[in-house]
């Protein structure tokens, strides 16, 4: 077995980093390491369920116009189809996300 630390391996840099840790036909987990980048509007037809290790984010769902800050720890689930954007990241934030399509329930 191959352990690994998802600490390990950090360097932050202008251009997020988004390091591939685990995929299947039904989920993909992803380690991604921002420093002040914010995104376009997603609109994805997966599930995402992200949670911040280091850092905070503010997260503005589109349609709704709200607007949720996330701090080391916090996490949140995305159903698919909700419009979001990635508004703020400090730097460093550290991400860990998990994206599945519908062979999983919520």
């Amino acid at each position: 077995m191959n352990q690994k630390n998802l600490f390990d391996n950090i360097e932050y840099h202008e251009k997020e980093i988004t390091d591939l840790l685990l995929t299947s036909p039904h989920v993909r987990i992803e380690r991604i390491l921002s420093s002040g980048q914010t995104s376009e509007i997603y609109d994805q037809d997966e599930h995402e369920w992200v949670a911040v290790l280091e850092g905070e984010a503010e997260i503005l769902f589109v349609d709704e116009n709200e607007r949720i800050r996330l701090y080391r720890g916090d996490h949140l689930l995305i159903p698919k189809g909700r419009r979001h954007q990635v508004t703020y990241t400090s730097n460093p934030c550290l991400w860990l996300c998990v994206f599945w399509g519908e062979c999983a329930t919520l």
